[in-house]
């Protein structure tokens, strides 16, 4: 258990990441949907143009957002693996006389 830091918010982590992904995919198909509208119907409305532009604005501040998220995530693991693998140093090895197969 870990005393120093913040208490451990791994589940949430790993949800805030996954909320993101999602949230990354369904503003990207909108940009995508929105550039096929403009592409073949060529909408006159006024406010049209902010529409379609921010919409490209949008995903790409949300796959920023994921990023950092899932850099933070990636970290974390890393972390959490080193701290649960033994230290090698203090395995016995074979034919070590503390090993016990090999004192004699």
């Amino acid at each position: 258990m870990r005393t120093d830091g913040p208490p451990d918010e791994g589940p949430n982590r790993v949800r805030r990441t996954r909320f993101t992904e999602r949230l990354v995919c369904g503003v990207l198909a909108a940009a995508v949907l929105l550039s096929a509208i403009e592409v073949f119907a060529r909408p006159s409305a006024p406010w049209w143009p902010f529409v379609w532009q921010n919409a490209w604005t949008l995903s790409a501040v949300t796959l920023g957002c994921w990023a950092v998220l899932r850099t933070v995530e990636k970290a974390d693991a890393r972390e959490g693996r080193r701290a649960a693998r033994p230290d090698r140093s203090a395995e016995p090895r074979n034919g070590d006389e503390s090993s016990p197969s090999g004192g004699r």
